[in-house]
């Protein structure tokens, strides 16, 4: 982790005075927030300024990639740090069709040898609440990611863009394996898996790399790699806006509503989701947009992801923080985080037929 102290509101306003953009000529800075979040590598600043002419206040978001956080996370993605900032110096938000969107004025700027990535804070749209009805919209929103690859094949060719990333985390399958070992010996955890569910738990962490080959060869699509309700959300005219872009990528089709259901509930998500409609919602739309018939796609793509990044998520880098206290010691501190890692890897086991694999020992 960097030393790097984060810019104060002089050091911003400074940089922004030497940058052309929509915050426009005399811009005063009034106030900073540092809003970045626990897991990510990136400082994340919240600006309140005074914009000219008038002086009227405005509210903007000021991200640096690649500050240098680290977490249990242990990305092992050389382009991480980059990737967003390649993001939105391409022509790809332009090829957004309407339904999606990204943050409005979302610029380049440099200072101290690192890509900042100035925009408006689009917090109305992030605080709407999550229902099911929301995750309705946005699975039919999600399809329309299948537009841009379409329209510009060559798109898919861009060597920046991430790939495979439901392996992105497959390097923490042999912590998740010894955390599943463990946990009949701790008596905080003995009880989160039966016997039978900790044998299938270990089947599908094994299946790893057939389910990683079995994807590589489903249709792609651009994915936004990390579509969670805490990355994403419904502006005034049902937009899907969304932000945190450094696992844009490409991706068989259903990854990123698989990524959306997976921590729907973690990230604050209220009701119970009908993943089976969902996921009939997304291929429906999906294949009208291809013009053939991508629903059996959709689902192995969807059932890969729940099996690959979202188990080896919480099995591994999950399992580990709770082990080792990290998100404190008393059973109230550690019960949302153990069922989140409890109701999300079931919710997986029960698409592993539909992903191939005889989680059961059948």
């Amino acid at each position: 982790m960097t030393d790097r102290g984060l810019p104060d509101a002089e050091t911003i306003e400074a940089v922004l005075a030497s940058h052309e953009g929509a915050w426009g000529a005399g811009l005063r800075v009034l106030s900073v927030r540092d809003l970045s979040p626990g897991l990510g590598q990136a400082a994340v600043l919240g600006v309140s300024a005074a914009c000219p002419p008038d002086g009227r206040p405005a509210r903007w978001i000021v991200k640096i990639p690649g500050w240098g956080h680290r977490s249990l996370l242990d990305s092992r993605d050389s382009q991480l740090a980059r990737r967003e900032a390649h993001f939105f110096g391409s022509d790809i938000p332009g090829l957004l069709p309407r339904g999606l969107a990204t943050p409005p004025d979302a610029t380049l700027v440099s200072h101290d040898g690192l890509a900042w990535i100035v925009m408006r804070d689009i917090g109305t749209a992030l605080q709407r609440p999550w229902t099911p009805a929301a995750a309705t919209t946005t699975a039919l929103r999600t399809a329309l990611l299948y537009v841009p690859g379409a329209s510009r094949p060559d798109l898919l060719d861009t060597p920046w863009l991430e790939r495979a990333g439901y392996a992105a985390y497959a390097h923490h399958i042999p912590a998740g394996h010894d955390n599943l070992d463990a946990l009949a010996d701790d008596p905080r955890l003995k009880a989160l898996f039966t016997r039978e569910q900790v044998h299938a738990l270990h089947t599908c962490l094994d299946a790893a790399a057939e389910l990683n080959s079995r994807a590589a060869t489903l249709p792609t699509t651009l994915v936004h790699g990390d579509l969670t309700p805490r990355n994403a959300g419904l502006d005034a005219d049902d937009a899907l806006v969304l932000i945190d872009w450094e696992h844009v990528g490409i991706g068989p089709v259903g990854f990123d509503l698989g990524t959306l259901v997976s921590l729907y509930r973690a990230f604050g998500g209220h009701g119970e989701l009908d993943e089976p409609a969902l996921l009939q919602s997304y291929g429906q739309a999906v294949s009208d947009l291809a013009d053939t018939d991508l629903r059996p796609s959709a689902a192995l793509g969807f059932a890969t992801v729940h099996l690959t990044w979202g188990l080896h998520l919480r099995l591994g880098p999950g399992l580990t923080a709770v082990r080792q206290g990290l998100h404190g010691k008393t059973p109230g501190d550690v019960a949302p985080h153990l069922d989140d890692i409890r109701s999300g890897c079931l919710r997986a086991l029960s698409w592993a037929s539909a992903a191939g694999v005889d989680a059961a020992g059948h």
